[in-house]
């Protein structure tokens, strides 16, 4: 099948420069994909679900300052509040799972990658491997306050030290990354890009590093995540 014209010229050009220059070129036309990815899609979705994050630490801060005041306040009203605080902190899961939607479920990451790569002409699999999960809200150590009571009249020996800080097990949503090798052709790297973005899946984009290995063959190193409440790579 004939490309158009166009095509056909901006093909004839970029094969008349010298592999550097093609190189160059490959580079900035990549880069400038990924870049543009990263502000229509990438940063308003995350600056968002941070923002969600971050309601979602305090309303929890407060679910545990209530529990801490259910000896000291009335039983009624200090179940009450963390009932109320409990309703919004659910609230605010809700949402966070609403800003995956569309997003490619982790469990069907690979599979999808290898369909569009199978029918990908031109372009060859290096790599494919799954990198470790993180989550969008960073584990902090849980902080001990306060003195260790004294010994009662007559009691033996010491009340011992508190506990050394514990970290605190990383909540949802979690990133689950995926790193794939490949090589071809400029053109042919290019289609295949354009082929997972065509998708009705999306995917975060994170790093595209592109390298002349011999001309005209590069090979293509990208990394693409999708954000899941679950934090394993179910049925991976």
């Amino acid at each position: 099948m004939r490309l158009p014209p166009a095509i056909e010229q901006m093909a004839a050009r970029f094969d008349a420069l010298s592999i550097r220059e093609r190189a160059l070129v490959a580079c900035a036309v990549l880069g400038a994909i990924v870049m543009l990815w990263m502000l229509m899609v990438l940063d308003p979705i995350s600056g968002k679900a941070r923002s969600l994050e971050a309601e979602k630490a305090a309303l929890e801060e407060d679910i545990a300052a209530a529990q801490n005041g259910i000896e000291t306040a009335p039983m009624t009203l200090a179940l009450a509040e963390q009932k109320k605080v409990q309703t919004a902190l659910d609230e605010i899961n809700v949402q966070l799972a609403s800003k995956s939607a569309g997003l490619i479920p982790p469990e069907r990451m690979v599979q999808v990658i290898h369909d569009v790569l199978s029918r990908q002409r031109g372009v060859s699999l290096v790599s494919l491997h799954n990198k470790p999960v993180t989550s969008l809200v960073q584990s902090v150590p849980e902080e001990t306050t306060g003195t260790a009571p004294a010994p009662e009249d007559g009691a033996e020996g010491s009340t011992p030290a508190a506990a050394d800080a514990a970290p605190i097990e990383a909540s949802g949503p979690f990133v689950h990354p995926v790193e794939i090798v490949v090589e071809g052709s400029y053109l042919d790297v290019l289609a295949y890009l354009k082929a997972l973005e065509a998708l009705d899946w999306r995917f975060y984009w994170k790093v595209l590093d592109l390298e002349t290995q011999r001309y005209p063959i590069n090979r293509v190193r990208i990394e693409l995540s999708t954000l899941s409440m679950d934090k394993d790579w179910i049925g991976v």
